[in-house]
């Protein structure tokens, strides 16, 4: 609990420090008009994609799991993926998520080595995505070398501030050494998680091929989100396009060293849908765009874990 509260105090500080930043800079006496005139419609879609985004990862996790005869209901699968999202959103590189998928897995008697095997493949299926849409980043930043270079500026500087708390953090914290029966433990489990990942892509080409598809569909639900809150706005907006926009962002949001890309998020959310809005309506539409796509359910993930940590306490005592 001590190492969690460290985290959402640190991710606290960061994504508050950029949203002040944003009120500054964009915040002025039209801004609050424009509350009032949003379509509440496009705001509700845009909750529902969210939500899909959500679904996406459930039924990814399910898939995965159930090709290792690991079974859970739908609900306790949303549990997981508001958790994870809660602990990618308040760790660097978004590591928290996978760390909670082991936690919530392990919790239902799952054998660490299927847990590890499980996970990866869902790592892996997220990257998928990524390895694909990278040909088509490139060429798109191509074409927009400004937007390119600003995204690429706010993600080297939080790189570098990230950089700067791993060291900070280093000097004044201690890792414990391993004991030997410790490091037994985990090249036991090392085997058999390697065996079992083996088995995975050998006999389970099906679950892979279809945990890729929902990761996909992933992602696609997030890059949604964007155009249809601006249409909230009364814009019109080519939704294709703006996707494509937003995917420069996207690699920046998940490979940033800051809790859960918050700055990236926030900041480069400014460069990248200022295309679309005016200079008074975005920081508005920024601070929406981040809490329908992530904080919501990085919030609902974190009261979801405070539940689960009370019940596993009381068991315990």
């Amino acid at each position: 609990m001590k190492h969690i509260l460290k985290a959402v105090v640190l991710f606290t500080f960061v994504a508050g420090f950029s949203i002040f930043y944003v009120v500054y800079k964009t915040f002025n006496k039209y801004t609050v008009d424009i509350i009032y005139k949003l379509n509440i419609r496009y705001i509700l879609l845009a909750l529902f994609f969210s939500f899909l985004y959500q679904t996406f990862d459930v039924l990814r996790l399910i898939t995965l799991s159930k090709a290792l005869n690991v079974r859970y209901s739908i609900f306790y699968g949303y549990m997981i993926s508001f958790i994870n999202t809660f602990a990618a959103t308040v760790t660097p590189l978004h590591i928290g998520g996978e760390l909670a998928s082991v936690y919530m897995l392990k919790r239902k008697g799952v054998h660490l080595h299927k847990t590890m095997s499980i996970v990866t493949m869902k790592t892996l299926s997220g990257m998928f995505f990524f390895v694909v849409a990278f040909p088509l980043t490139v060429f798109y930043l191509y074409q927009k070398p400004k937007l390119g270079l600003d995204v690429l500026k706010i993600f080297l500087i939080s790189v570098g501030l990230g950089f700067i708390v791993y060291v900070g953090a280093k000097l004044f914290l201690k890792s414990n050494i391993l004991s030997n029966k410790r490091k037994l433990n985990i090249r036991y489990t090392l085997r058999k998680y390697i065996a079992t990942l083996r088995i995975f892509l050998r006999i389970k080409k099906s679950s892979v091929f279809l945990a890729f598809f929902y990761s996909s569909m992933l992602y696609i639900s997030f890059l949604c989100i964007g155009p249809i809150l601006i249409k909230a706005f009364g814009k019109n907006v080519d939704i294709f396009k703006a996707m494509l926009r937003q995917l420069g962002l996207l690699y920046g949001i998940y490979m940033s060293p800051t809790p859960g890309g918050a700055g990236v998020g926030e900041i480069g959310g400014l460069e990248v849908f200022k295309a679309y809005l005016s200079f008074y309506e975005l920081g508005l539409f920024i601070i929406l765009w981040r809490f329908v796509s992530q904080y919501l359910a990085a919030f609902i993930g974190w009261v979801l874990f405070q539940v689960i940590l009370i019940k596993d306490n009381e068991k315990q005592a």
